[in-house]
C-alpha cells in the first residue's frame, strides 16, 4: 500500500488508506454481507435442522401432497414448504415434477 493519499473511488473524497471514505466502505461492506447471504441461499446451503427435517420427510414419503399420487419411477421425493417462500412452514412430500410447477405459489 502507497503512502500517498489517495481519492475516495465514489465521492472523490481523499482517504487516509484504502480506496473509500469511511462511509462508502461502511455501505461497500452491508453490500458485500448482503451479496453473500444471497449466495449462500441461491446456492442451497441450509442449516443442518432443516437438512434433518427434510431427509426424514423425504424417506417417509408415500403420498405426494400436491397430486395425491405415490412413488413415479424417475421423480424423486422433494420436502416442499407448505408455505412458499416461509422457511419455518411445515415441510411436506411432493414429486419433483409437482413442487417444480407449483413454484413460488401458495
Amino acid at each position: 500500500m502507497s503512502n500517498f493519499r489517495q481519492p475516495c473511488l465514489d465521492c472523490g473524497r481523499v482517504t487516509r488508506n484504502g480506496s473509500r471514505c469511511p462511509e462508502h466502505q461502511q455501505a461497500r461492506d452491508r453490500y458485500t454481507d448482503m451479496a453473500k447471504a444471497a449466495r449462500k441461499k441461491a446456492t442451497g446451503q441450509y442449516s443442518g435442522d432443516y437438512r434433518r427435517r427434510a431427509k426424514a420427510v423425504r424417506e417417509a414419503a408415500t403420498v405426494c401432497w400436491l397430486c395425491g399420487g405415490g412413488a413415479v419411477p424417475g421423480d424423486p421425493w422433494q420436502a416442499d414448504h407448505v408455505v412458499p417462500g416461509n422457511p419455518d412452514s411445515p415441510l411436506a412430500p411432493a414429486h419433483r415434477s409437482c413442487n417444480a410447477a407449483r413454484g413460488n405459489k401458495v
